[in-house]
């Protein structure tokens, strides 16, 4: 029901690509070895201030601390962090802010089929299963380059101002009230939030204590560059693009960064999505923003806003960075 990587927070990437899908443990696999009473301060392990992978300009911490009056449920505080550039080093420009914290409850420890990372093959783990609990909650964004405006539908937009330009991302209002099935585990000293999913459970989001300052810890840098200036629509996060492209494995020994093909949309049906809305790469939610119909553009994308560790199936490699020339068809 509930999206881990994706808890109260607007815009999360990194879950999607448009040439991959991840395979969910074997339905009909149910957990095993049930544990029904909660053992003395059974989520205790996970408290602490935990970080997200850097995204580009953004990143998220997430601290969890054990919730006031019982032993047995944690308190999950969400805070999501803008950069003034790709790698998210320095001090934060803008911040994103909860209303309310969630509170997960433990209730039972069991060894279940899980999918710990995208892509890949499902084991049997030994997970705590928790109800996550989400009061009604609204977004703010504060920091020294955060303004606001006021459309003419009276719809007020949070805008982070960029080097580059400003950001702006219209306020939801007020989130409803929700709770869902949720488990935790710790995977080589890392923090892992599943969700329940074909008889197992996958992982929505990992978290690590060390907070990385850099997307280009191996490979190119983020770059996105306009090969042919469109005139039509604005892409602006929310909006519908359909496009053709073509990609490219990253290499950096050719003359034009062009290794082996993987995918291309030419010649078959040009690709829709939904721009913003983790349908695709985070590379491409990012690296799309800003350009027009009609317009082309080069996007080289290291592994960390791609298919990072995992890769995607037999195509595309572990922390493989990668090359794509998109054109933009047409955004309603």
């Amino acid at each position: 029901m509930l999206a881990l990587a994706c808890l109260g927070l607007s815009a999360c990437g990194g879950g999607g690509g448009s040439t991959a899908t991840t395979a969910a443990p074997a339905t009909g696999t149910p957990p095993v070895a049930a544990t029904p009473a909660p053992t003395p301060l059974a989520l205790a392990a996970y408290a602490g201030t935990w970080y997200g992978p850097c995204q580009g300009r953004s990143q998220d911490t997430a601290t969890l601390a054990m919730a006031d009056g019982g032993a047995h449920a944690l308190r999950l505080n969400l805070v999501r962090n803008f950069h003034a550039a790709d790698g998210c080093a320095g001090t934060a420009i803008a911040s994103e802010t909860l209303s309310a914290d969630f509170t997960l409850t433990y209730g039972s420890t069991s060894t279940a089929a899980a999918l710990l990372a995208p892509g890949a093959t499902a084991t049997q783990v030994a997970l705590d299963l928790v109800t996550i609990s989400i009061p009604a909650y609204t977004r703010s964004r504060s920091g020294p380059a955060v303004t606001t405006t006021t459309g003419a539908n009276g719809v007020l937009s949070w805008c982070i101002g960029y080097p580059d330009g400003a950001v702006c991302t219209a306020d939801a209002g007020t989130q409803p009230a929700a709770s869902g099935a949720g488990a935790l585990t710790l995977d080589k000293g890392e923090l892992v939030l599943l969700s329940p999913s074909g008889g197992g459970y996958v992982a929505d989001a990992r978290y690590t204590k060390e907070r990385a300052t850099t997307t280009q810890a191996q490979g190119p840098a983020f770059q996105r560059i306009d090969t042919v200036e469109g005139s039509g629509t604005l892409a602006t996060s929310g909006r519908t693009l359909t496009v053709n492209y073509t990609g490219w494995l990253y290499d950096a020994s050719k003359a034009d960064f062009k290794g082996a093909q993987f995918d291309t949309s030419i010649g078959k049906t040009p690709f829709t999505f939904r721009l913003g809305a983790g349908q695709v790469i985070t590379g491409w939610d990012q690296g799309l923003l800003g350009m027009r119909a009609g317009g082309k553009r080069t996007l080289i994308i290291p592994a960390s806003l791609a298919y990072g560790r995992s890769g995607s199936g037999t195509a595309i490699p572990p922390d493989a960075p990668l090359l794509f020339e998109v054109e933009l068809i047409s955004v309603q």
